[in-house]
């Protein structure tokens, strides 16, 4: 990249940093790279036949998913004109080739995990259509659970991260079906459940960001399919989703909780503040951090708008002054994000 003499950033700022589109736009801003340099960096990193790939990609992700849909509607819209061998022959069938054709397909190859998804969707549907025709009786959470032991090891195998999300789907739906049904336990348990599926996923996640180093690495490298960047906010995500009910219980109850309700609630803040610490400073990621403000704002203000409307004002003050701290906390958050990208913290993992 040739910069300008006269330019204001001196090189050494920008050594050993990688090259992103933040980077070249901050660049043209301040004049040290003319447009054309831009441009042909962009295109660059950005080449026009990734987009043609990409749909290519999701045209291809999107067919099986027809094609799996229509086998599932086919079996429910004819269930009872199939004799039941038929049903079951069909559905082995139709694992026993997609199975067969994802292993004589390079591993690598699209098409062929594509076909290990279709196997471990129809092993789905083979379970359920087993437990209808003999009434085997087992309980709901027992079905997912067989499904989700019977794929692990091409789970495993597959390094597909559609088929990663169906397993850990599966595991937190039979988990709570289990817990549903267990009468040991409490059904107002809330506070426990959630925080439980929270924890599952940040195991999940916690090994995502265990097993990728920070350096950049090569399409051969052993774990290069975990590099997307959307596998780590998706995981974020759900774990964010399933912290917020019981910090939000405790909240909306913290005069009459329960040891259990307060004790759930401490947990889920710990965590919460140890994701922030984490994607602040030891894989550093703005959206991810994002994420996390607007959890805690919703919570911020969902509270004051609770202590105020029961304590201090009636329905017309609460809604202004949550109103208000609304705008502050929110306000609050973005500048803090925008300071933290001005210092250019996201950079260190532009490259994977």
């Amino acid at each position: 990249m040739d910069l300008k003499p006269e330019s204001p950033i001196a090189p050494d700022r920008f050594k050993g940093m990688a090259l992103d589109r933040h980077l070249l736009d901050e660049l043209a801003q301040r004049g040290s790279i003319s447009a054309q340099v831009r441009l042909e960096s962009l295109n660059w990193l950005h080449p026009a036949h990734l987009w043609a790939r990409w749909a290519m990609v999701m045209l291809m992700a999107f067919g099986t998913g027809l094609v799996l849909t229509g086998i599932v509607f086919f079996f429910a819209f004819n269930w009872t004109s199939i004799p039941d061998l038929a049903k079951l022959a069909l559905i082995e069938a139709g694992i026993i080739l997609t199975a067969l054709g994802a292993w004589l397909l390079p591993g690598e190859s699209l098409a062929g995990r594509l076909l290990l998804m279709a196997a471990a969707v129809l092993t789905g549907v083979f379970l359920a259509v087993f437990g209808q025709i003999y009434q085997t009786g087992a309980d709901a959470w027992q079905l997912f659970a067989l499904w989700a032991a019977l794929i692990t090891l091409w789970t495993l195998v597959g390094r597909f991260l559609p088929l990663w999300v169906l397993w850990l789907g599966l595991i937190n739906l039979a988990f709570y079906l289990w817990w549903d049904s267990t009468p040991l336990l409490r059904k107002d348990d809330t506070s426990a459940l959630y925080l439980i599926h929270a924890l599952i996923i940040g195991l999940v996640l916690l090994a995502r960001e265990w097993l990728l180093p920070k350096e950049p690495m090569g399409e051969g490298s052993q774990f290069y399919w975990l590099t997307p960047q959307w596998t780590r906010w998706l995981l974020l995500a759900g774990m964010l989703v399933f912290l917020f009910p019981p910090l939000m219980i405790w909240i909306a109850n913290w005069e009459t909780a329960n040891t259990q309700v307060a004790l759930c609630a401490l947990v889920a803040g710990i965590v919460t503040l140890i994701l922030f610490l984490a994607f602040r400073y030891w894989r550093p990621d703005i959206p991810a951090l994002a994420m996390q403000f607007l959890m805690i704002c919703i919570l911020v203000v969902m509270g004051l708008a609770i202590l105020l409307f029961d304590n201090l004002f009636d329905s017309l003050g609460t809604t202004f002054f949550t109103g208000v701290s609304a705008i502050v906390c929110f306000a609050a958050a973005a500048g803090y994000l925008r300071h933290l990208l001005a210092l250019g913290i996201d950079r260190e993992e532009a490259g994977q």
